[in-house]
């Protein structure tokens, strides 16, 4: 499919803002809106108490500066926000919303298990599951597929499974809790009074299973990702008991959703193009960088959201203190500042690398070197294994899209 650049008015009140990011139109691509965006201004006020950044420049900076915070507590309707998704604020906050010195207390414990040459480490774990998922959808015979629900699923969550030590018949239930958590998780989400109870319940479920696993290691310390986390936890109390579970509860729930998405992105991204598709199959060396030009194009997170301690400035433009700052990912990704031609899919792009896909930083993705490992796995075992993969029906996106952007459904045939 060849890049769209379609152009029209700036951006000019929050209005025209608000009034964009819900229609269709921005849900099947929302990049020449970004674009005008970054040909407005450096930062824009979008209602409420909300402004966006949408420049690369910007965006880095912002993710690496202290003077915006993850504490959004520092926001007035902080409580009614999370009311209103059915979570309840008592526990601790996970890691992704603290700021240091806890921010940096509760890293120190976590890292280790996802410091990269550990990840290195699981690349043959993580090959074998990607070929096991793929051998049990051949057993069944089907060569019309969903990918998102037959293989951008199972694949993350099966190896965060195994990593966890969680037996293979439970690991549905963290799709389930994954997606009832996600959608009152999403900022951009409007909740319906259901929806808010079956966030709440996936979080007590998710909870109390995570506890359980938890008293299970207690009993065999070791042997995978939870049980170090637990020993080391009670080695040098760097994290308690009630820090462990919800960050192993986020892990679990929402730490694989940016894997599945980039996995069902990259494929119809490729599909799209098949030229860059065909030169992936010719040249599969190219994979690493072909994944940091897919998580580029098409980033699975769009933006991340921080919080103002003080008058913020952004390249002449003031934000008042507490406020919301949405720093816009994927509008950073194709800045033609940074990235030549930005709007083309170029698996040999040379500054592939220096995409925003997974933040930037201390806040950047804990989960990023295993994430990319495996998506890397499972789009090598497509290609390889399907050459007349082709899109057997129209994507579905899921909405809202603003901050999180994936497919719900991709129909393929695979030939």
């Amino acid at each position: 499919m060849a890049a769209r650049h379609h152009h029209g008015p700036a951006v000019t009140a929050a209005e025209d803002f608000l009034s964009v990011v819900g229609t269709p139109e921005y849900v099947a691509d929302p990049y020449p809106f970004l674009r005008r965006l970054r040909e407005t201004a450096p930062a824009l006020h979008a209602g409420s108490d909300i402004w966006v950044v949408p420049r690369y420049t910007d965006v880095v900076r912002g993710l690496k500066d202290p003077a915006l915070s993850c504490d959004f507590a520092r926001l007035e309707h902080y409580d009614r926000y999370f009311r209103a998704r059915g979570v309840d604020n008592r526990f601790p906050l996970p890691l992704n919303a603290l700021d240091p010195p806890d921010h940096r207390r509760i890293r120190s414990a976590i890292t280790p298990e996802f410091h990269p040459a550990a990840v290195d480490a699981l690349r043959p774990v993580i090959t074998e599951t990607v070929e096991e998922v793929l051998d049990e959808l051949e057993a069944r015979g089907r060569t019309d597929i969903d990918l998102v629900d037959d293989v951008a699923y199972p694949i993350p969550v099966a190896i965060i499974g195994r990593l966890f030590g969680i037996p293979r018949e439970d690991q549905p239930l963290l799709r389930r809790w994954s997606h009832e958590f996600g959608v009152a998780s999403d900022p951009d989400a409007v909740l319906t009074d259901a929806q808010r109870e079956q966030a709440a319940e996936a979080t007590r479920e998710a909870g109390a299973y995570f506890a359980r696993l938890v008293r299970r290691r207690d009993t065999v310390p070791g042997g995978n990702l939870l049980g170090r986390w637990l020993a080391a936890s009670r080695d040098d109390r760097t994290m308690s008991l009630a820090e462990l579970l919800v960050n192993g509860v986020f892990l679990l729930i929402v730490g694989h959703h940016n894997t599945v998405s980039l996995i069902a992105n990259g494929m119809l991204a490729l599909l799209e193009h098949p030229d860059q598709l065909d030169l992936l199959r010719r040249s599969p060396e190219l994979m690493p960088n072909a994944v940091e030009e897919l998580l580029r194009y098409d980033s699975p997170v769009q933006t991340s959201t921080r919080v103002t301690t003080g008058v913020y400035h952004v390249d002449g433009v003031d934000i008042p203190a507490h406020r919301q700052v949405m720093l816009l990912l994927g509008s950073a990704n194709r800045d033609e500042r940074v990235f030549a031609d930005p709007d083309r899919l170029d698996l040999r792009r040379p500054e592939a690398p220096r995409n925003l896909g997974l933040g930037r930083g201390m806040h950047s993705c804990l989960g990023g070197t295993l994430a990319r490992i495996e998506v890397g796995a499972a789009l090598a075992a497509l290609v390889r294994r399907y050459p007349g993969m082709s899109v057997a029906g129209p994507a579905r996106r899921r909405v809202p899209c603003f901050t999180l952007r994936g497919l719900t459904s991709l129909p393929v045939h695979l030939g």
